[in-house]
């Protein structure tokens, strides 16, 4: 379209004033609404006009219909004998323009008016609410069962902590814009039951917490696509852009099927089950290029390959990492002589959390040399700490032969120390706490007094 522009315009059905000052305010400076969208609007440039725009909602209108039903047609004729022009529509919610500079209302019976949105909204806004506040609840929910399965893990991912904000933040905000709307219709029913008007449904209190939740939302996307982009590979970018092509195959659908003159409900039941058939036939491609090509998730680290018998019959790929870690089977064995060793650093932190895991491994042999692998975690706030504490000193029910036992705390200088016990059996692995920092420390067998001292000494305790 010549002369066309898109705009993103952030807006709520029970908030038509908002709508309304916006496009007056753009066309003012010369864009003039032609089409209005779930996100994006479609505006024609020309001269600047002082116009005025009203938003009104009919219930009969639908995304779905093939064309304006006949009562909606009587409705734009009644708009326009009161010198109000229709502009465009989305579901329910219809646009007019006026270029009179005091154009007459076409909706005079305030009572009538409030009743017809709630209508509206008892048709599309509250049910998409709620739908909303229930995905969300469930989300949440699983996060939650995460956090208690690990805390740790899940404190000290940014990938884990930034989806919970997001979650939370939409489920305050969907709460907060079904509770508005239910207290803008007390405030209407009051209003209009004393000679008034429907009460304003919008106000700068409101502006600044849509204005908050919208720039989360971008800063969150942001962070997702740089993230994805640049940390995950391009098996996750398939994963990012797959919400923009069902959604532009959703609405390709719809529009072809409205050129069709297809009626609302078999085009409903169309677009819907070629989203469906799209979203399954979508994440089967993307699991057929991740068995064919693999998914790579690598920290960044520098690694080799070698292919290492499994069985007599089958081999398989090891990496093999060389990243630098303070404390080495070496420093406690004295020198090894083995050419497979995988000296591996993970790094994970938040504002809760600083987890960093140190591993040296060896390949699946019989006569295998010895392998270490310990964690030190530092946490921001107490609560974190005690969170930590109380995960890693639990015991599953199934593993009542396990206990962990206190280490006297001068050999390891700690303010709290443990060792875990099978079968009353001392083990190799040792939680060992200081003031603000956890080592979770595990070694092939219980550490001599020598190596207590090498391990204070390359962990810096």
């Amino acid at each position: 379209m010549k002369g066309a522009t898109k705009r993103i315009i952030n807006f709520r059905f029970d908030r038509y004033e908002d709508t309304e000052n916006k496009l007056e305010k753009l066309a003012a400076k010369g864009l003039f609404l032609e089409e209005c969208g779930s996100l994006l609007w479609t505006f024609r440039r020309g001269e600047p006009k002082k116009l005025k725009y009203t938003v009104t909602y009919f219930s009969e209108g639908s995304v779905f219909n093939p064309g304006i039903t006949d009562n909606q047609q009587t409705y734009f004729d009644y708009a326009k004998a009161a010198g109000w022009n229709f502009v465009t529509q989305l579901n329910q919610m219809q646009i007019f323009c006026s270029e009179a500079d005091n154009p007459i209302p076409f909706e005079t019976d305030e009572k009538e008016k409030f009743n017809n949105i709630k209508r509206c909204m008892k048709k599309s806004f509250i049910p998409s609410m709620f739908m909303t506040i229930l995905i969300l609840a469930l989300n949440m929910v699983l996060q939650f069962n995460s956090f208690q399965r690990d805390p740790i893990d899940f404190l000290s991912d940014t990938r884990r902590l930034f989806p919970i904000s997001m979650f939370l933040m939409a489920t305050i905000y969907a709460m907060y814009s079904l509770l508005d709307y239910f207290a803008w219709c007390k405030r209407s029913e009051r209003s209009i039951a004393n000679g008034g008007g429907c009460a304003e449904s919008s106000n700068m209190v409101h502006k600044i917490v849509d204005i908050i939740f919208t720039t989360f939302i971008f800063a969150f996307a942001g962070y997702v696509l740089f993230y994805m982009a640049f940390e995950m590979g391009w098996v996750v970018l398939l994963f990012i852009v797959q919400m923009p092509i069902l959604t532009f195959v959703f609405w390709a659908s719809i529009r072809y099927l409205k050129r069709k003159k297809v009626s609302a409900a078999k085009n409903k039941i169309i677009s819907v089950t070629m989203l469906t058939i799209v979203s399954f036939a979508y994440i089967a491609f993307i699991m057929m290029l991740i068995l064919k090509f693999g998914f790579n998730t690598d920290n960044g680290s520098e690694y080799r390959t070698v292919l290492w018998p499994v069985n007599a019959a089958h081999n398989r790929e090891y990496k093999l990492y060389s990243d630098n870690i303070p404390l080495r089977c070496e420093d406690l064995y004295g020198e090894i002589d083995y050419d497979y060793y995988s000296y591996e650093e993970k790094k994970d932190s938040t504002l809760f959390l600083s987890k960093k895991v140190y591993s040296q491994d060896s390949l699946p042999a019989k006569n295998s040399p010895p392998e270490i692998e310990y964690e030190i975690l530092e946490t921001q706030f107490d609560f974190v700490y005690k969170f930590s504490k109380e995960h890693l000193l639990e015991i599953p029910e199934w593993r009542d032969n396990t206990s962990f036992e206190p280490v006297d705390n001068k050999v390891f200088e700690t303010v709290e120390a443990y060792q875990r016990y099978y079968d009353n059996n001392p083990t190799g692995e040792y939680i060992l706490l200081f003031d603000n920092k956890i080592i979770v420390l595990d070694m092939e067998k219980p550490a001599t007094a020598k190596q207590v001292e090498v391990i204070k000494e390359k962990l810096q305790i």
